[in-house]
């Protein structure tokens, strides 16, 4: 938003937030806005700072045609462009405009957290497998591993490689698609993948020599793929079709079949933009740029979309229809969301496409709706300390409401709550009220449950309660139903209760001191919960992980009743909550833990038992009797450089070679790998190999291989299949990187004994520009 500050001794400019806001809306949604702004009623929509008022207003404005549209884009692109584009620098946004993006989580809320088991009905012994651990139960998340019992499906080594249960086999592979952040969907024999790519770009406009400008020759785009996949009985996936768009991927969730695909794409690469060499050419590539917005086409604004279909015949078309675009009334950055609705079992170009010009921040859905938030884009100059202070205490997160249709969703309400949210567990829909968890940021932060229900068009605040945690900040929040609970923490961590059953009047029934805090919260039925984050000392000095068990049976004064440690060791489900595993037929959750000081990796098994947490024991997916070393390629030597090429120290390949890498001439036939060691095709130090004198036949290529004995085998999913198999993905560090070896790990569920290993590696294709 933009900040109309008019005192005479401004300093300088500070743009605190980007806004975020995600419309689902329909085509029809149009005619509910009418092409006008919606007021927010009864919110508080303006703010005064030294006598300057800052306009708040958070509803979103339709177009009546394209160039209305084309319009708004160039006047306020206008006002934003720098010399270097819409960014503040070569390296994106500087200290005076600074981006506070948060993940973009597209998540929902759990009514019923229970048990994440689900019953096979269709398997002939009724077998029960463990789902992806979702916020919402009856809310899908894309995720790198699925399963229906019979087979396990595992995005991993550059790969969709589909598993066999009974036999442990691989049955079916398909190359993944290049890029990174790869998900899929599973309904029945049909598969939806989601991937993020990149694509090279150049400029094709800029300024003369003359004015000492260059183009922004590293520029490119970011991608989206979305393709659909059949599964033959045999295993095997065929690709029917896919759709690419412009982007970046921020999650994507599935409600009854329908797969809601959130993309945040940015005009900075597709504006011929230039930038300055030096200080002096600054106004001349500023004229340039502004010329380049003035001159500016719907195409360079908004993302292209291409389809291909079975026959390879390829679409291309510019998103979407003006009509169904929609804006902030104050600007909220020079981005474009995506919302993409896609059937499972339906023909790509069947999805429908909603799009809203802003920057992205934090979605969460319910069954019902799903609810973007915008923190807004301030213009704004603080004369002092205490002005800033002010300031960051009367900021204001929007929050626009959308109703789910079975194929689409459609604006319906818009309002604001002060301070930010932490993610996406800080929302729940319930009953037609939406609950909101923020904090304010100023002298002493402080958090705040807020009630909000929509009311002609807006979202108003019903009810509130304060007082949550005073110069802390929100660990994790959970609710469920009638019921709240939130950690904070920054010495201590208070555990609060809280009643919500009254809309109008949510209450703080309890409070519990004790060290560390949790991260993530995980009821297991009405009296427990489960909180897995990190133990603390006295100081507020994290000193490893930590898992607790609380009983809140009596909500006026809930317990810590049990507490399990792991000194010098972390758990990420604090920020990747899919990692853990509950699995209520045996009372146990699965933890992943990375003890860096030990490099050991794995997951711990704990069962509730009443009131206490035991530890049943640790899975890892170490090779206890490999022998490092074992490569079907030739290891070269200093021996096999000429003897001019034994002299030469200076070069990366011989450096390599001396400090004890593994250089290996591989052969079409040889797996590109060696036991012990992460191994990188690299076509430049071939080319230095072969400069030193070492000889490649037709079809030989170098692999450079470096010991991995200190890089952790991270768990980074588990899953129960069979009722009695606990199933384990894991690979470097705990990234399924599409370079790199993976695994998947059978061991006996309350056992713990290892049944089965089955080896992901990549291809060769894979295998360039990996990355340790």
């Amino acid at each position: 938003m933009h900040a109309k500050l008019h005192a005479p001794t401004l300093r300088t400019v500070i743009a605190l937030l980007v806004a975020f806001v995600l419309s689902t809306a329909a085509c029809s949604a149009d005619d509910e806005l009418g092409g006008s702004s919606t007021s927010l009623g009864g919110n508080d929509d303006s703010l005064t700072i030294d006598g300057n008022d800052i306009s708040l207003s958070s509803a979103l404005s339709g177009f009546e045609n394209c160039d209305d549209l084309l319009g708004h884009l160039r006047t306020e692109g206008q006002k934003w462009v720098t010399a270097y584009g819409f960014n503040e620098s070569p390296f994106g946004f500087g200290p005076e405009r600074m981006m506070a993006v948060d993940g973009a989580e597209f998540a929902e809320e759990s009514m019923d957290v229970a048990s994440t088991a689900a019953t096979d009905e269709g398997g002939d012994d009724g077998a029960q497998f463990s789902e992806t651990n979702t916020q919402e139960v009856n809310v899908d998340e894309a995720d790198v591993v699925k399963t229906d019992g019979q087979r396990l499906y595992v995005i991993a080594a550059g790969k969709l490689s589909v598993i066999d249960v009974e036999s442990r086999d691989v049955i079916g592979q398909i190359g993944a698609p290049d890029g990174w952040k790869t998900e899929l969907f599973l309904s029945g024999d049909h598969l939806v993948m989601v991937s993020q790519g990149w694509t090279e770009m150049s400029s094709t406009a800029g300024i003369s020599e003359a004015d000492d400008a260059y183009y922004d020759w590293s520029s490119g785009t970011n991608f989206v793929r979305i393709g659909r996949y059949d599964v033959a009985a045999d295993g095997t996936p065929t690709l029917i079709d896919a759709m690419t768009i412009d982007g970046d991927y921020l999650a994507a969730r599935a409600v009854d079949g329908v797969a809601r695909i959130a993309v945040q794409s940015q005009p900075q690469a597709r504006i011929p933009f230039v930038f300055p060499t030096n200080p002096n050419s600054t106004e001349a590539a500023l004229a340039a740029n502004q010329a380049a917005v003035a001159e500016s086409t719907l195409d360079q604004w908004l993302p292209s979309l291409a389809f291909t279909d079975d026959t390879d015949t390829l679409t291309e078309t510019t998103l979407p229809d003006c009509g169904s675009v929609h804006a902030p009334n104050e600007f909220a950055g020079p981005g474009v969301i995506s919302l993409i609705n896609l059937p499972l079992d339906r023909d790509a170009a069947t999805a429908t496409i909603t799009e809203v010009i802003a920057s992205g921040s934090l979605v969460y859905g319910s069954t019902e709706s799903i609810y973007v938030t915008t923190t807004n884009w301030f213009d704004v100059t603080p004369l002092d300390d205490v002005s800033f202070e002010r300031f960051m205490e009367a900021r204001r997160t929007s929050i626009h409401q959308f109703s789910l249709s079975p194929t689409d969703a459609a604006y319906h309400a818009s309002g604001s709550v002060p301070g930010n949210i932490r993610n996406q567990f800080s929302l729940s829909e319930h009953e037609g009220h939406l609950r909101v968890v923020t904090t304010s940021n100023g002298d002493v932060s402080e958090s705040f449950l807020r009630v909000l229900t929509e009311r002609d068009g807006t979202l108003t605040e019903v009810g509130v309660v304060g007082n949550l945690g005073k110069g802390e900040q929100v660990q994790s929040v959970r609710m469920t139903g009638d019921t709240g609970y939130v950690v904070t923490f920054r010495q201590i961590d208070p555990f609060y209760t809280l009643d919500l059953s009254d809309p109008t009047n949510p209450t703080i029934t309890g409070e519990l001191k004790i060290p560390g805090f949790s991260s993530y919260l995980h009821p297991i039925n009405d009296t427990t919960v489960i909180g897995v984050g990190a133990d603390a000392d006295t100081s507020g000095r994290v000193t490893g992980a930590k898992v607790s068990l609380f009983d809140v049976s009596d909500p006026a004064n809930p317990q810590e009743t049990s507490v399990w440690v792991d000194p010098n060791s972390n758990t990420d489900v604090g920020w990747e909550h899919r990692s853990f595993l509950w699995w209520e037929a045996e009372r146990i959750a699965v933890v992943p833990i990375a003890n860096y000081e030990t490099s050991w990796a794995g997951v711990v098994i704990l069962r509730v038992d009443g009131d206490q947490l035991t530890e049943l024991g640790r899975i890892d997916h170490l090779d206890l009797n490999e022998v490092r070393g074992v490569t079907d390629c030739y290891a070269l030597t200093r021996d096999d450089l000429s003897p001019e090429g034994q002299q030469i120290f200076d070069t990366e390949f011989a450096y390599l070679l001396d400090e004890n890498n593994a250089m290996l001439r591989c052969g079409p036939g040889d797996t590109p790998a060696m036991t012990g060691y992460d191994c990188n095709e690299d076509s430049w130090l071939q080319e230095e190999a072969v400069r030193l004198g070492v000889t490649f036949a037709a079809g030989e290529y170098l692999l450079n291989c470096w010991d991995n004995r200190n890089n952790m085998i991270s768990i980074s999913r588990s899953m129960v299949i069979g009722g009695d198999e606990l199933w384990t993905v894991s690979g470097r560090w705990g990234y399924l990187d599409p370079s790199v070896s993976a695994r998947v790990q059978v061991n006996g569920l309350t056992t713990l004994d290892r049944l089965a290993v089955i080896n992901l590696e990549p291809a060769r294709a894979d295998m360039e520009d990996a990355e340790d």
